[in-house]
């Protein structure tokens, strides 16, 4: 009881002041205010002020209901860092109606945040972060910085927790060109978020944006390379460098390398001869990474993939600490993208290519690989990105410690070739959860199936199916927050044009899809027969809109 009670006097959230004055009874019974709130006035359905409301929280987040704790305790403890919300706001609702309506009319919704603009308070706050970042997936950096300018970032109730507004604000000034602001509110992150990683990354963009405005690109190279390295090093892990020749990577592709920091010119700093000449061992903050001699499979789809792939393949080819397959899935590509594959198997006897008779999609041609794998651990990795070289080992580790973990996710973050990073819709920032990086154990194949074959979001429905099947707990993340792969921002990708783009998941193609999927899910319910998915089904066990199916 003494900690809570000097949590909640400590907190924000608790007004005691208001709280006796709303309340006057509590003056009468002896007892200071927060004792009394956390003995007698939660359970009165009394609110502690006049930010939070215990009945409003315990009503929109019912897995806190269920779990029969203190609504405010649980908002202290871990609320407030999940982005839920203390009290019922019209600004997420309206935001959320916003991006519903993406495609369509939203001139209603934008209306209403900006009115809420005038609202004092976390209404306001909440607007402008609202109205910032749709205007940042629209291209108006200057409406964005604009918007952020006017937040009172140093609010402790201001919205939304954390330090993402900051970053986006950077990130405004950096592609406008405002660069004395863009550096003032980098130093004001560096102060408020010393352990955020994705301040280092926007450092780096600022320092790259400065060297094109002068017209000498190459000039930061070094200091960026380190500001990135120094995330890696950080947690004990292997640093990289820039190759000097394509020769660096082991390619001999002439594909003129050695000109500047990028995506395609990252090699390991360290190599020794150990683990098969692959790398050396692998060491984290914790101690050695001592990985067993299970295999891993790691299945790379690629379709018109010939200039990036070989990144991806080195990447992988530079793995440390783990026994290694690497089968790369060519799903009938018109140009040089098999050739590619197989000139680079032919000198590495872990990677091998398989051949789609003809172009049947990215998950189809993951559950070719899928049916070959021989794997004890199973994963993915786009032919087009780029991972640090332990990636692989770190998850490895991960599900070694964690055997009540059937599968586990390492965090990424997009990238141009040039290594400029961001995110199409800023959530707690750059650095996320990679849906690709799933690594699964040999137990999920057999008792889940396949990938569904449709052209976009099956890894998000493989992931909730595993979810769906194990519970929540089955799921892990290791080093969250740690950049473990770059991937690739392309304009003709799947998830950034048309009828699949990513904001279709709040209106149109992939809502659709994860609400059919996940009705399956919940249909099934613990019998996990019914969530078996071969892959090539008979019939289809759900749904799914004519335009994502191969």
């Amino acid at each position: 009881m003494q900690s809570e009670k000097d949590l909640l006097e400590q907190s924000p959230w608790f007004d005691a002041e208001w709280y006796m004055a709303q309340y006057p009874d509590v003056a009468l019974c002896g007892l200071v205010p927060a004792v009394h709130y956390l003995r007698i006035g939660e359970c009165l359905g009394r609110r502690p002020g006049p930010e939070f409301d215990p009945a409003w929280y315990l009503a929109e987040y019912p897995d806190v209901a269920r779990a029969g704790v203190s609504p405010l305790l649980h908002f202290l403890h871990h609320g407030e860092t999940e982005g839920r919300q203390p009290r019922r706001l019209e600004a997420p609702s309206l935001e959320h109606e916003l991006w519903r309506q993406h495609a369509g009319e939203p001139d209603l919704s934008l209306d209403a945040l900006h009115q809420l603009l005038h609202v004092e308070g976390r209404e306001a706050s909440y607007a402008a972060w609202a109205l910032a970042r749709w205007y940042a997936w629209r291209g108006a950096w200057t409406r964005v910085a604009e918007l952020l300018a006017e937040r009172d970032h140093a609010l402790v109730r201001s919205l939304p927790h954390g330090p993402a507004s900051r970053l986006l604000e950077v990130d405004a000034h950096t592609r406008l060109g405002q660069f004395p602001q863009a550096e003032r509110c980098l130093q004001a992150l560096e102060r408020e978020a010393p352990e955020y990683h994705d301040t280092a990354l926007a450092r780096s963009n600022l320092l790259a944006a400065c060297d094109d405005a002068v017209g000498e690109p190459k000039r930061s190279d070094d200091e960026r390379l380190a500001l990135i390295n120094d995330i890696w090093r950080r947690h004990g892990l292997a640093e990289v460098k820039i190759a000097h020749s394509d020769k660096g990577l082991g390619l001999g592709l002439g594909l003129g390398l050695g000109l500047g920091l990028g995506l395609d010119s990252l090699v390991v700093s360290q190599m020794d001869p150990c683990d098969g000449g692959v790398g050396r061992p692998l060491l984290g903050k914790s101690g050695s990474y001592e990985v067993g001699e299970g295999l891993v499979s790691v299945i790379v789809p690629a379709y018109k993939a010939a200039t990036t792939l070989p990144t991806a393949l080195a990447s992988l080819a530079a793995h440390h600490g783990v026994n290694l397959e690497v089968i790369v899935v060519d799903d009938a590509s018109p140009d040089e993208t098999v050739k590619v594959a197989e000139d680079f198997a032919a000198g590495d006897a872990r990677f091998r290519v398989l051949r789609q008779p003809y172009n049947q999609g990215a998950y189809a041609a993951r559950n070719r690989g899928l049916s070959e794998a021989r794997g004890e651990l199973i994963t993915v990795h786009d032919s087009d990105d780029w991972s640090h070289p332990e990636k692989l080992a770190v998850q490895v580790q991960g599900l070694r410690l964690n055997p009540e973990w059937m599968a586990c996710n390492s965090h990424w973050v997009r990238c141009s070739p040039a290594l400029v990073f961001g995110h199409w819709r800023l959530e707690q920032g750059w650095i996320y959860r990679n849906t690709s990086s799933l690594m699964f154990r040999r137990e999920v194949l057999e008792t889940l199936g396949y990938w569904d074959r449709v052209r976009v979001d099956a890894d998000t429905e493989y992931y909730h199916r595993i979810r769906a099947a194990y519970g929540g707990k089955a799921l892990g993340e290791v080093l969250p927050g740690v950049p473990l792969a770059f991937g690739r921002a392309a304009e003709s990708s799947l998830t950034a044009v048309g009828e699949t783009h990513l904001a279709t998941q709040f209106a149109g193609l992939r809502h659709d899809y994860q609400q059919a999927a996940r009705a399956w899910h919940r249909r099934a319910g613990s019998d996990t027969r019914q969530l078996y998915l071969s892959a090539h089904p008979e019939k289809r066990p759900f749904m799914s809109p004519t335009a994502m199916l191969p």
